[in-house]
């Protein structure tokens, strides 16, 4: 009875638990589920805001959600409306623009495109919605980013399809962005591209956006063109032309650049300070101050901009008259000079004159854009080298193998010791291959017809260490088939050498394959990213030095292969000769070595004594400068 009555109690026990465990569990559900209802009526009530008040605190600012973030409101808000219809929501940002009843839906729209690169501090503007909601507008002064138009690209929707051909149709209209207003038209560029110019504003604009950041890059370019009215009155004239586009990932930012065509300009509504023009228009250089020095990057980024909107009408005689000018000096100083300053190669620049002259054909034809592209882009290249090269300074560089800046004497122990090393051990053909490196990368900047001369040499001269090293290879092991050598005795001072001449050729054939494998990848591509392959190359501890100690290391395995080899060779000739074969295997290395040795000597190639000797002299003189400083 004890027991009955026990288990009863502690089954009315476990039920209350359960009880009690689903009445918790049930509560807990009641408030999540409350939790979440407050928060999807917040996210869909509008948010108020106060436009009265003149300031913004931690606790109470006005902020208004955007595609990304949220941006904090000025203090003084400007009763502008941002567009004629409400604002997208959030997802927005990444969904197909709404298509007109009845029309065909297009490709994919992405959320914009990547603008140019910068770190400038934005300015603020300010709007306010028609639903009441301030929004802060940044501003970001920004140059022309070449790569911008070319990434992230939308892509083809396969799922969308059109409803066939009607009968009779003979007007193909572009629905790709159906939100445009009157101001704005859709523009073609040559190679395809679609871009948005608003003949009104005088403005340009990429076309891979949706109809909020559309609303949101019309409202900027608005007010861009308030502040400049503010700044400069004669902003509004034919010659100005204005550049806007929304910065990805940022609330309510555009980044934006003016045009001038009558001075070949950009500028700017805003200060750029000492690093961002560094950074975003001098290409990194050093020592850039003087104002027409700036006036060529300037020129060559206005360049690119005629190239990316071909839309002004240029003066397309006096441009062509001036660029044939060009080209025929840069052929005339190419054919004449080797050290030229010019971006092109002789073949090159033919090319580019006859194209000149068939463009003086349809020079009057305003309706194609065509020509303006050719031309902007071949006054881009020379102008980027009028910078490179500071042309028109008491210090600008007139041969391209000349460097403009002070050489830096630095002396490390450790580096100086171990280049020093390194050139004997690979019998100085790193400091061979960096005079000609220098040659073509001077003050981090690629002389593009010295560097196509360049790989044409690196290619002959592997392909040939190649062959030399297949044969030289055939040679060692058909050595080790040799009777006399015993290939048992495994101590023997020719066998071993044979080895390690087989273990340096074959090191020497596989970095042959790499570099050429290499120079094929790099070797033809354009000057740009050339450029950029011998800064990661060189932008190391012991820099250009490490590139042509790399380059090098063929020639240098060959040679240690082939000095093996000959030690192999002689050791077993004299272990076991004759008097009469000695002296005649002797006599005949001296021979050879003394034919060697002049010619090493006439050649001037390597200067072994008088390397060495200028080299412990220069370390002696900066150590005692070191030690006296």
């Amino acid at each position: 009875m004890s027991s009955a009555t026990l288990v009863r109690k502690l089954l009315e026990r476990l039920f209350r638990m359960l009880a009690a465990l689903a009445t918790s569990s049930t509560q807990r559900l009641r408030i999540l589920a409350s939790c979440f209802r407050c928060f999807v009526a917040k996210v869909h009530i509008p948010i108020s805001h106060d436009t009265d008040s003149k300031s913004c605190t931690t606790d109470s600012c006005c902020t208004v959600l955007t595609g990304t973030s949220s941006a904090q409101c000025s203090q003084s808000i400007l009763p502008l409306p941002l567009h004629t219809t409400p604002p997208t929501p959030p997802s927005a940002a990444s969904a197909v623009p709404s298509i007109p009843p009845g029309a065909t839906p297009g490709p994919n729209t992405p959320q914009h495109a990547n603008p140019p690169q910068t770190s400038s501090p934005p300015a603020v503007g300010s709007a306010i919605s028609p639903n009441g909601s301030p929004i802060t507008l940044h501003f970001v002064p920004s140059v022309v980013d070449p790569k911008s138009r070319y990434e992230n690209r939308p892509l083809v929707n396969s799922s969308w399809s059109s409803n066939g051909i009607p009968a009779f149709m003979r007007s193909f209209p572009n629905q790709s962005c159906p939100w445009l207003n009157g101001d704005w038209q859709m523009c073609i560029h040559p190679e395809g591209a679609l871009y948005l110019y608003s003949d009104r504003k005088r403005t340009f604009t990429e076309a891979h956006i949706n109809d909020y950041f559309f609303g949101l890059m019309d409202r900027c370019a608005d007010e861009l063109y308030d502040m400049a009215r503010t700044k400069s009155p004669n902003i509004d004239a034919d010659d100005i032309e204005l550049v806007v586009q929304v910065v990805p990932n940022q609330a309510n930012s555009c980044q934006y650049y003016f045009v001038d065509h009558a001075t070949r300009t950009l500028f700017w509504l805003h200060d750029q300070d000492h690093d961002q023009a560094t950074k975003n228009i001098f290409y990194g250089f050093p020592g850039v101050y003087d104002p027409s020095h700036i006036r060529c990057a300037l020129e060559s980024q206005y360049w690119m901009h005629c190239e990316r909107y071909p839309k002004h009408e240029l003066e397309r005689v006096k441009l062509l008259k001036e660029l044939r000018e060009v080209v025929v000096y840069a052929s005339a100083e190419i054919i004449t000079s080797d050290p030229s300053l010019s971006p092109f190669g002789a073949d090159e620049l033919s090319r580019i004159l006859e194209l000149v002259n068939h463009l003086q054909k349809n020079v009057q034809e305003p309706d194609f854009p065509h020509s303006i592209c050719v031309i902007a882009r071949f006054m881009h290249y020379f102008c980027k080298a009028k910078y490179f090269n500071f042309w028109g300074l008491p210090c600008a560089r007139l041969e391209a193998d000349e460097s403009v800046y002070k050489e830096v004497a630095g002396f490390d122990p450790l580096t100086s010791s171990l280049s020093l090393a390194l050139d004997v051990v690979l019998f100085w053909a790193p400091q061979a291959h960096l005079n000609d490196l220098r040659r073509v990368w001077v003050d981090q900047c690629l002389n593009s017809p010295r560097w196509k001369d360049y790989n044409t040499k690196l290619m002959t001269e592997w392909t040939g260490i190649s062959i030399y090293s297949t044969v030289m290879l055939a040679v060692d092991v058909s050595f080790l088939a040799v009777p006399n050598v015993n290939i048992s005795s495994s101590q023997s001072i020719g066998v071993i050498a044979t080895y390690l001449s087989i273990i340096s050729i074959t090191g020497s054939l596989v970095v042959s394959v790499l570099l050429v494998r290499q120079n094929q990848r790099y070797g033809c591509e354009s000057a740009d990213k050339a450029g950029e392959f011998l800064y990661s190359m060189t932008d190391t501890f012991f820099g250009d030095k490490a590139l042509a100690t790399v380059n090098s290391l063929p020639y240098a395995m060959l040679m240690w292969g082939m000095i093996y080899f000959s030690i192999a060779l002689l050791y077993n000739v004299f272990k076991s000769a004759t008097t009469a074969m000695l002296a005649s295997v002797v006599s005949g290395c001296v021979v050879v070595t003394m034919f060697i040795s002049w010619f090493i000597w006439a050649a001037r190639e390597l200067h072994i004594f008088r390397r060495l000797g200028g080299l412990i002299l220069s370390a002696r003189i900066r150590v005692v400068a070191v030690l006296l400083s």
